[in-house]
This record gives C-alpha cells, sequence and structure tokens, in this order.
C-alpha cells in the first residue's frame, strides 16, 4: 500500500536570501523576534520558523531535560541531538491511534546538484544520497557522494569509533549567522572532561566553494565542504579567539596536556590571503598562577608559562602548519610541519602524538585529495613538556598572534586514531559521522537537516508501521445473549425423524455461555469467504455487544 508522506520545510531563517541580503534593511532576520506578513511558509500555509521552533523545543532543545517532550525512542547515549538552521520535517500519516515507524525500515532517497573539487579538474555533478536509520533514531548516509574528496562514493563506517574528550566550537553556530562580532561563554561536558569555553569577537558564516562563478551564491547547489554548513571566522584585527577553559576535570591542570600518553587533535583550517605568519591556530602555553604550598604548608602563587604540550600556527612563507612540542628549552623541542596547498579551501589537519615511538606527526588533507603528511621523534620525557595554561584557538595567549580564516570540528582525543577513523574525518572535513537527521519511531516522523535539507530535494520515502494494514477490515458484532453457530461435533446429536443432527436442548437455553474461538465470512450464496482465528477463546458475556474485528488481504 502507498503512503503519502507531509514534507514541512522548517527554517530558523525563513528568508530565502538572506546571503545577499542587509540584515538591518529586510523583513526578517536571525536576530528578529517579529513575525511579518511575508515570512515564507509551509506547503500548508504554516510559518516555517514555527514548524522550526516547535520541532527544536520537542525533539532536540528539551529532550534531554523534559521528558514529556521526549517522544519516541531514540539513541541519546550514542548520538548528540541537534537541529540546524534547516531541516525537512516528514511526518507518516497514522491511519490507527498509536501506530509507528518501524525501527531499521526507514530509506530516504535523496538528489543533489554538487561541486567537486579533484586534482587537475572540477566542476558540477548530480548525485544521490541513500538515507537509511540505524534502528536506534539516526538517520545516516549509507551511499552516495559524502565528501567532494576525490569524487568518489563514500562507503565505510557512519561513525567515530573513537570518543572525543572536547569538541569545538558550538554546535549552534548557524544562530549566530548575520549577528556581526560576537562574544559568549558556553559549557561542554563529555564524562569526567568538563570545561567552559569563551568565545571572544568571532564571525559565524558559511563555508563557500572555490568556484567564484558559485560564491555567494550556493541555493541549490551542495557544498559538502561541512555537514554542519557554518563554521566561526577569526579576525585578527578583531582579537578573535576561543579560550577552552578545562575546570571539573580532577587535577585538570595535567588532563589537556595528555602527559604519559596518546593524543590526536584534528580540525578543520581554512586560511585567508590575509593570515600572517606565526598565527596561533590552537595551543596550549600562557601564564598561569598556580597555587602551590610550601615546606611548612603556606600557600603561594608561582607564574608558570614557558612550556607547551602542543602549538600549531600558521607559515605564510610556505602556506603550511607548524605543529610544535615545547619541553622548556632549546634541546628539549621538536617541530614538524606540512603544507596546505591551497588558500581559502578547507583541510583537515590531524596531529598527534605517540607514546610508544616518541613521535609527533601531522596529516593534512586538502580539498583536492591532495595528502601531506611528515613527522619527527622528540628526545625528552613528558614532565617536561605541561603547561596548567587555558587552550587557544585562533590566536595566543597574549592576542597579539591572531589568525584571518575559519577554524571548524576541532575534536580532541585520548589515543591515535584508526585509518576507520581518518577516513571518515576525512570524508567528512571533521564532522566526524554521517548522521545526517533523526527518526522519531514512536510519533511516525523523521527529520532530516544540515546540507540534506539546504540543498538537496527528497526523491523517494520508504518505512513500515508497527501496526500491519489490512485491506479489507469486516466488524463482526455479537448481541448479548447470542449464539454464533459452531462446528463442534459434541454439541449436536443425531434425530431419525429429520434424519439430521441438531443442537442439543442445553445448547439453546439461556445459561449455555460458549466460547469463541474462530469466526466465519460468508457471502450471500453461503460461500465460506474467510475464516479469522483468535489467539484465545472468548466467551460473550450477556450484558453488552461484543464486536469481533476481521482483517484480511484478498
Amino acid at each position: 500500500m502507498s503512503v503519502i508522506y507531509n514534507i514541512y520545510k522548517a527554517d530558523y531563517n525563513p528568508n530565502q536570501d538572506w546571503r545577499n541580503a542587509d540584515p538591518l534593511n529586510v523583513s526578517f532576520d536571525q536576530l528578529n523576534k517579529q513575525f511579518d506578513w511575508d515570512d515564507a511558509l509551509t506547503a500548508d500555509e504554516k510559518f516555517q520558523r514555527v514548524v522550526h521552533r516547535s520541532i527544536d523545543h520537542l525533539y532536540y532543545r528539551d529532550f534531554y531535560s523534559n521528558n514529556k517532550a521526549s517522544f519516541g525512542s531514540g539513541n541519546i547515549n550514542k548520538q548528540k541531538r541537534y537541529l540546524e538552521d534547516q531541516a525537512y520535517v516528514i511526518s507518516l500519516p497514522q491511519s490507527k491511534f498509536g501506530e509507528s515507524i518501524l525501527p531499521g525500515s526507514v530509506a530516504v532517497t535523496m538528489s543533489f546538484i554538487g561541486w567537486y573539487e579533484n586534482t587537475g579538474s572540477s566542476g558540477l555533478f548530480t548525485t544521490n544520497w541513500c538515507i537509511e536509520d540505524d534502528s536506534f533514531g539516526n538517520l545516516v548516509v549509507k551511499s552516495g557522494y559524502a565528501s567532494p574528496y576525490n569524487g568518489a562514493l563514500w562507503s565505510g563506517a557512519t561513525q567515530l569509533t573513537a570518543s572525543a574528550v572536547g569538541e569545538w566550537p558550538s554546535p549552534n553556530v548557524y544562530k549566530y549567522i548575520q549577528a556581526g562580532k560576537t562574544s559568549f561563554t558556553e559549557d561542554f561536558n563529555e564524562g569526567l572532561w568538563s570545561m567552559k569555553t569563551e568565545y571572544n569577537n568571532v564571525y559565524a558564516g558559511y563555508l563557500s566553494t572555490n568556484n567564484a562563478s558559485l560564491n555567494g551564491n550556493l541555493n541549490g547547489v551542495l557544498n559538502l565542504s561541512d555537514h554542519l554548513g557554518a563554521a566561526w571566522l577569526f579576525s585578527r584585527a578583531a582579537s578573535s579567539s576561543l579560550v577552552i577553559k578545562p575546570g571539573l576535570v580532577p587535577d585538570y591542570m595535567q588532563s589537556y596536556n595528555f602527559e604519559n600518553g596518546d593524543f590526536t587533535i584534528a580540525m578543520v583550517v581554512i586560511p585567508q590571503a590575509s593570515t600572517v605568519d606565526g598565527s596561533i591556530i590552537i595551543s596550549k602555553e600562557g601564564p598561569v598562577d598556580q597555587l602551590l604550598t610550601d615546606e611548612n604548608g603556606n600557600p603561594y602563587t608561582q607564574t608558570n608559562y614557558t612550556k607547551s604540550p602542543y602549538r600549531l600556527s600558521f607559515k605564510a612563507v610556505d602556506n603550511s602548519v607548524l605543529f610544535e612540542r615545547d619541553g622548556g628549552s632549546l634541546d628539549k623541542y621538536t617541530a614538524v610541519s606540512a603544507s596546505l596547498v591551497h588558500y581559502d579551501a578547507p583541510s583537515l589537519v590531524i596531529v598527534s602524538k605517540q607514546q610508544s615511538t616518541s613521535t609527533i606527526s601531522i596529516e593534512v588533507h586538502s580539498a583536492d585529495g591532495v595528502i601531506n603528511t611528515n613527522s619527527a621523534t622528540y628526545n625528552f620525557s613528558d614532565q617536561y613538556c605541561i603547561n596548567p595554561s587555558y587552550i587557544y584557538v585562533g590566536n595566543s595567549y597574549d592576542g597579539k598572534k591572531g589568525f584571518d580564516g575559519y577554524i571548524d570540528n576541532i575534536k580532541f582525543f585520548k589515543k591515535i586514531l584508526s585509518q576507520q577513523d581518518k577516513d571518515l574525518l576525512k570524508a567528512t572535513v571533521g564532522v566526524g559521522n554521517l548522521v545526517v537527521g533523526n527518526a522519531f519511531y514512536n510519533h511516525g516522523m523523521m527529520t532530516l537537516t544540515s546540507n540534506a535539507s539546504k540543498f538537496g530535494n527528497i526523491l523517494n520515502i520508504n518505512s513500515r508501521g508497527s501496526h500491519t494494514i489490512w485491506e479489507t477490515e469486516i466488524s463482526c458484532t455479537v448481541s448479548p445473549g447470542d449464539f454464533g453457530m459452531s462446528s463442534n461435533p459434541t454439541l449436536q446429536q443425531y434425530n431419525p425423524d429429520t434424519n439430521q443432527y441438531e443442537y442439543k436442548p442445553f445448547v439453546t437455553g439461556s445459561h449455555f455461555k460458549p466460547y469463541v474461538t474462530s469466526i466465519g465470512l460468508y457471502d450471500d450464496y453461503g460461500r465460506l469467504l474467510v475464516i479469522g482465528k483468535l489467539n484465545t477463546p472468548i466467551q460473550t458475556p450477556n450484558n453488552m455487544d461484543t464486536t469481533f474485528i476481521v482483517r484480511y488481504d484478498r
């Protein structure tokens, strides 16, 4: 049986031409709370902004704290839920009250017009995505072009096997588009890894394709440089920075030094032509007043800022990134660099330190498929490479080495990543998963967010309901005291006068209470059409009607 799905377009910002509009001179912008008559509508003339906020409230914003809003089953332990700036809201018509979507049955096909960058070639391509649910409420890309890297079809894992112990920037970056220079504070909590992050004078922007003819006019063209679609833009002139402050981790001053252990840091870097030499991308260094105790038990403070367990900076002379591990003196210092290949193009940078081999390494995966790698051996103990400082992104601790460009999808791992994890980070340009939406099974609803809703067109949707839908349904009502016919031979006896079997006298009495086990449906000619078998024999009451529903397919 074919089902017509209801599909709504939900926009955080329903102004379709907002990229080219003056935010101070349009009917609606990101920070405008007032509705206007010309706000974008859904197919049934509901405001797209109302649909977005309703879904965000019920299924995302209050999903963890508001039990009443947590409709449907979902894997809240394995996958965080974010509703991004645009979303398809897909509703399954429910023919029966309480009917839901069967987990593992969802398949959505979408078409895209995309832009790819390969070595020696580039251009538009048309592709389809096959999106399926993982039975835990996550809609994931199972096949199709998950990334413009090499123009290759995606295959492999759909989510990182390694757990991040820190992840930036804010997943709500899209809410600050058109807000101009922005400063705010947010918290990150992941098990024992808890910290506070200060965003100072940063700008939210959408990543654009390298094709100049498409810049500023991406409507209808898929740009897979970032599944989130938006990223933080840093400006040296504005003294932009992120300051990450570990605060609740036991012995937090040591935790993000990753002392005596492996670690990996991955991020997307897009430098601009104005980026100067020595600009800080990310570092853990700077003066911090440590509270110590002397031999007499008296507290005192000591400033510590000379060592840096990691520092990633930009080298303008050859357009490369430099990773340094500083032990505090000239003979305790290791550096390794790799080229970014392009300005104004996304490069995935993966830096790591491996304890067992005493090596630090760097990998740069460029937007056209080029991979540059380098490694070096360090000859000093980790105990000489610690710093209780905060972590700085996009600038140095003193604000004198600001970076110009985008820094996005920063992830810390307390281990060396597998090749599978690196491939997935590369395919998603740092996002680390192919989750593009959620299925809320019990409520018969799905959402597709991010680039899937920005640039894709839904071609086909398939799913199964949790209740079987029958072609024909017949209601059979038995009045109180009625006795239906029965083929049970023990209820009958032979009458020689009539030469036929008749029901015994006790069967026709008012005290006879038979159990119903089967129901037969006959046509006007007395021909048996359907036999319905009950799972459990049922005795009909004598004070009310009893209705049996027989469902069948022809």
